[in-house]
């Protein structure tokens, strides 16, 4: 009973997000507009051309070079920093609260205002970098969290159980890359075939929507499921009986440890897949699709890794920090990705940290790039 209603909140939610996100597309030009700019990935005294959406490879000669930001300064705080304190909040009173009632709703409703309120923090940190909101509202990105959601019970979920059906928790987690990550990109892909959200900056937008929305609806099953005793057990057997201590201690782990995977995850693939595809056309797809592949390789290494160690406390104690290692790892290839669109009036707002890198080089003769305040657009590669 409890699956099919959780198919049908699932298809409820996929179908009516789905539509408003395609509804409440983006229709804005491009910001800023194309022309040639300082080139903030070198220290030289040259410009790089930015096509209104994205920095290309095409670099040509000039007369100043790019203020690239400072370390430890930059467009750090802001209001991001709200929604995270607003969510150690939540947690402190709903833990509290659970545990003089042991009632498992509270639990799952705090997970979910929890989980909600990261998620925002995290967004509003990366919006106030890339400045989002010149391509992307934010109803936009609800929108396609809530479909993301739906996506969740209806597609992940059921894949997730299928796999184990057939191979047990070792074929689950080693597939659990391929099952989850197809979720997540389900939405984001299908708005882009749709023809929009194509802007590199909108994709990186939806791409963490999309990680949000599944990281909400799981955190939030989650509850439900260490709490009854029912969730997966990594090393075989049966589940360890819940206490309140360890319902709680696992749902804070799972919302700053885990379920950040989720949105680093697909925002990764994302902004690989939206680049190639923006810059290269279809000659982009098999840098697109390695970028997702690769995403899809770790995050099954990730899960694997909680069947390792079994019977072993300080391996599995190891492996544990290990995982809240690579959450910063991850983190650092989102941002080496995702920087790679920082707008031009955001170079030397930002810390160095978010400047664009790596942008690639393809020289222009100085007497046939335009001049310096020509607002003429690139021809489209591809």
């Amino acid at each position: 009973m409890m699956v099919l209603l959780l198919n049908v909140l699932g298809a409820v939610l996929l179908a009516a997000g789905f539509y408003a996100a395609w509804r409440l597309a983006p229709r804005r030009p491009d910001a800023p507009p194309a022309r040639w700019y300082p080139d903030p990935a070198s220290k030289a005294a040259r410009r790089r051309f930015w096509d209104g959406q994205a920095w290309t490879a095409r670099v040509t000669a000039g007369t100043e070079a790019a203020n690239r930001g400072h370390h430890f300064r930059g467009r750090f705080w802001g209001q991001w920093v709200w929604p995270l304190v607003g969510a150690g909040v939540v947690l402190l009173a709903g833990t509290t609260l659970y545990r003089s009632t042991e009632n498992v709703h509270v639990i799952a409703v705090t997970s979910f205002l929890a989980m909600a309120l990261v998620c925002w923090a995290f967004y509003g940190f990366v919006a106030r970098q890339l400045a989002l909101p010149e391509v992307i509202g934010l109803g936009q990105i609800v929108a396609v969290a809530v479909a993301s959601a739906g996506a969740t019970f209806l597609v992940g979920l059921n894949l997730n159980d299928l796999t184990g059906s057939i191979g047990g928790i070792s074929l689950a987690t080693a597939l659990v890359g391929l099952t989850e990550e197809t979720s997540k990109l389900l939405v984001p892909i299908a708005l882009f075939l749709l023809g929009t959200y194509r802007n590199p900056r909108a994709g990186v937008a939806i791409g963490l929507a999309s990680g949000f929305g599944f990281a909400i609806a799981e955190t939030t099953l989650y509850a439900y499921q260490t709490a009854a005793a029912s969730g997966p057990a990594f090393c075989g057997g049966e589940t360890p009986a819940a206490t309140t201590a360890s319902v709680i201690a696992a749902q804070v782990a799972r919302i700053f440890g885990v379920s950040p995977f989720h949105w680093l995850f697909t925002g990764i693939a994302v902004a690989i897949a939206w680049r190639a595809w923006h810059l290269y056309g279809r000659k982009g797809t098999p840098a697109a699709l390695g970028g997702i592949l690769l995403v899809m390789v770790v995050h099954s290494l990730n899960d694997t890794s909680a069947t390792l160690g079994c019977g072993e406390p300080t391996v599995q104690s190891l492996l544990a920090m290990l995982r809240y290692v690579l959450v910063i790892v991850m983190y650092l290839v989102f941002k080496a990705w995702a920087r790679k669109h920082t707008p031009p009036q955001m170079i030397g707002a930002v810390s160095t940290g978010w400047t664009p890198k790596h942008l690639g080089e393809q020289s222009v003769p100085a007497d046939e790039a335009p001049a310096e305040d020509s607002p003429a657009r690139e021809p489209a590669d591809g």
